[in-house]
């Protein structure tokens, strides 16, 4: 009888151990090729991550290496105030998405019957910006734009408010508002059109103190200009004390942040002794060591699975080929070779295994969705594909094939006429 026919036969008549087997094959593939599939959509979720969320860092003046003077608004740093070209040539550095830029006043704001804005404070902190998408407030999360649009470096005149302002105020998008700096020193008079209006998300609690003059002012006292506007609102007066202080910039993939700002560094024509750059990646941070976390649970369980499983599989085998002493002996003794007799227990594994793969594919394609919810993936984001089928029917029959034999050293070790006398 051939060895193919005796593996065939044998598989058929220990039916329940055949049985036993292939259900643990089956399970276990079934397993990790959902594991495949949830770690394949823990990477995807990780890149969409790295675009959605982004990173920005700041660049401001550093009035640690500069001087004071003293004006009629009181003393004030001597460092000098960045410039439009030099933002706009960090902006150009690759991997940077957009940017913003702040030249504060503290304006008086009036709406258009020349009524002073109700608010908790007697002025306005007011940054003028270009963009304020990318400003650090909404980059942070602790603003929020929910109706009309941003401020955009092709407005002159557009202005953002807080919701709160504009319920305080009966205002709207649309509506035009006046803004003066010193009305008691007759600076200009800036009309701008309420282009915008955010919500404040975080508590003034939240927000990191920089102990300036923004910590005397409550959110809902935050309004943004366009740049142009900012400018008209100074004119005549702080040209030595006004300007811009600071610029945020957007890189869309968070993980390339840091390589951006060595580059941003290498710009030569900056003096970057007067200036400091700060990295604002905190909710990237927090939502990548999110994923890596439950990525290194997914593969860790994987790991797991297969380690423990495999081990079981070995001593399943190793009780069937001890119980199969007589025969391994019979066979030995009428001269087949003992690789001939481990090929066939290597058959008989493969003969269950054959048919546990496939049919392991088809159930991991319904299970590995129900799974990956349990950590936190949709469904129909985790899929099982062919190269996962191929990689674990690979790897499994390499993993089978090394338990055969691990299984079947004992027995190998000894004579025929060693195993026979060994019988009872």
């Amino acid at each position: 009888m051939n060895l193919g026919l005796r593996a065939l036969l044998y598989t058929a008549r220990k039916w329940k151990k055949t049985l036993l087997v292939f259900c643990l094959i089956l399970s276990i593939s079934t397993l990790v090729l959902s594991g495949l599939a949830i770690a394949d959509a823990q990477e995807e979720q990780t890149e969409e991550v790295r675009g959605t969320t982004g990173a920005s860092f700041t660049v401001q003046r550093d009035i640690s290496t500069g001087g004071w003077s003293s004006g009629s608004g009181g003393s004030y740093s001597t460092q000098e105030f960045m410039t439009e070209d030099m933002i706009r040539e960090i902006a150009s550095v690759d991997g940077i998405q957009g940017y913003d830029a702040s030249l504060i006043t503290l304006p008086q704001i009036f709406n258009a019957d020349g009524e002073s804005l109700e608010h908790e404070n007697y002025g306005f902190y007011n940054y003028g910006s270009y963009n304020s998408q990318y400003h650090e407030l909404f980059l942070s999360g602790r603003f929020e734009l929910v109706e009309g649009t941003h401020i955009t470096d092709d407005m002159s005149n557009g202005i953002m408010i807080s919701k709160e302002l504009a319920e305080w105020n009966g205002l709207k998008v649309g509506d035009t508002l006046t803004g003066i700096y010193y009305p008691e020193n007759n600076t200009p008079a800036v009309d701008m059109e309420i282009v915008g209006i955010f919500d404040v998300v975080a508590d003034k609690e939240d927000q990191v103190n920089m102990y300036d003059d923004s910590s005397y002012y409550d959110y809902s006292s935050y309004v943004f200009c366009s740049m142009e506007a900012a400018e008209g609102l100074i004119k005549g007066w702080g040209e030595d004390g006004d300007g811009i202080s600071e610029a945020y910039f957007y890189v869309a993939d968070a993980a390339q942040l840091d390589n951006v700002i060595k580059d941003v560094q290498n710009i030569s024509s900056i003096n970057w002794n007067n200036y400091a750059i700060t990295s604002n990646d905190e909710v990237y941070q927090n939502i990548s060591s999110a994923l890596s976390d439950t990525g290194t649970l997914i593969t860790t369980l994987i790991i797991v699975i297969t380690v423990v499983s495999m081990v079981l599989i070995t001593l399943i085998l190793f009780m069937s080929v001890r119980s199969r002493k007589r025969e391994t002996g019979i066979l030995l003794a009428v001269g087949i070779a003992k690789p001939a007799v481990v090929l066939q227990y290597l058959l008989e594994t493969l003969l269950i295994a054959v048919p546990a793969f496939p049919l392991a594919y088809i159930c991991s394609r319904q299970v590995a969705g129900a799974l990956g919810t349990l950590f936190g993936k949709t469904a129909e984001n985790v899929i099982v594909t062919p190269e996962h089928f191929m990689l674990v029917t690979i790897a499994g029959c390499i993993l089978l094939i090394m338990a055969v034999l691990l299984s079947g050293i004992p027995a190998m070790r000894l004579k025929p006429r060693q195993i026979l006398s060994q019988m009872e």
